[in-house]
């Protein structure tokens, strides 16, 4: 009796979440949507529900290009083939396969886009809205909206590792940081500017109002009456942030434009690629590798703004204090 590939799909991720590679829960969720996406191409083309000999060098090409004709982006079809790689090397490792169908297989090229990194402008700006009442929310949450703005922009958090937080993950102090745990299951410390930990402290006086139990324990982040924040709540109230502020929504997940922003700031500000390589949780430093460029058209672009834009897109703000004080040592040189 010949095997279906449905069936071997979830043997394998069963094999994932048994040899101590902890799979998370979205991501279980993510491998079954792409090889249930690859039954139905598998399909298309064999005419009958895929088995493991229809896994062959033609029939996953003509799938791909099934895909492609779809109006499936490039960047979906290369996820789905690296979904497949990983399935037809588990099969060969256990000899359900004589070899891998998709090892001659080259992935679809995604076009060569640069992240989105918003100016500090901006990010001025979404600070501002965050910490306004929204007329339209019931009820407002003006320092949970400012947290998470904070956590994202001046963390570099993705929006499924801000929900993640554990309130003991937040360490207060001289030195406050954020233990995140990120892809992989692997934890990383991300520190916080003193800034920053002051606008959570004052987050966290409301957190206290709202969680009806230990207000020591549990998550972070979460809404008002205490909940937990998910990811589709932060990038949904991310979503609402920028129509407030009258920022147009770059294209993908509307939170991962201020962890890209994060990014490209620490470039800019010279810190080394392989420290962004930690900061962000990457495990590849060609993952990170992007950034370099995206940092290089940031700048260029600053350059050609007027001289206000070209201040606030390549200066870190600081008080009006410390800017006025770096005015008068400014003139005295100048003197």
């Amino acid at each position: 009796m010949r095997e279906l590939f449905v069936d071997a799909g979830r043997d394998w991720i069963a094999e994932r979440r048994a040899v101590g590679r902890t799979i998370s829960t979205s991501t279980q969720k993510a491998y079954r949507a792409d090889l249930g996406s690859w039954a139905r191409y598998l399909e298309a083309q064999t005419g009958a529900a895929p088995v493991l000999e229809d896994l062959t060098g033609p029939i996953i090409k003509a799938a791909l290009a099934e895909m492609n004709g779809a109006g499936l982006s490039a960047a979906t079809r290369r996820r789905l083939l690296t979904t497949l790689r990983g399935l037809c090397r588990y099969l060969v490792l256990e000899s359900r396969l004589p070899s891998d169908p998709t090892a001659s297989i080259q992935s679809p090229r995604a076009p060569g886009r640069l992240p989105v990194a918003f100016t500090d402008g901006q990010i001025a700006e979404l600070l501002t809205t965050a910490q306004a009442e929204d007329s339209l929310a019931r009820p407002a949450a003006p320092l949970l909206d400012t947290a998470i703005v904070l956590i994202l922009a001046a963390g570099g958090l993705r929006a499924s590792e801000a929900a993640g937080l554990k309130l003991a993950d937040y360490r207060r102090g001289e030195d406050s940081s954020l233990r995140v745990l990120g892809k992989g299951r692997k934890t990383r410390t991300v520190p916080l500017d003193t800034g920053v930990a002051e606008q959570i402290d004052l987050y966290l006086l409301w957190r206290a109002e709202q969680v009806a139990s230990d207000p020591e324990v549990g998550p972070l982040l979460v809404r008002p009456g205490g909940r937990a924040l998910t990811r589709d709540t932060i990038s949904y109230r991310v979503n609402r942030l920028y129509a407030r502020a009258g920022i147009p929504k770059p294209d993908g997940e509307a939170a991962h434009a201020l962890r890209h922003t994060y990014a490209v700031s620490m470039v800019d500000l010279g810190v080394p690629i392989s420290e962004v390589q930690q900061l962000l949780g990457h495990e590849s430093i060609a993952t990170t590798g992007i950034y370099l460029k995206a940092s290089a058209a940031h700048l260029r672009g600053a350059a050609a703004a007027p001289s206000a834009a070209r201040l606030l897109a390549s200066t870190p703000a600081i008080p009006d204090s410390a800017a006025t004080h770096a005015r008068q040592q400014s003139g005295a040189r100048e003197r």
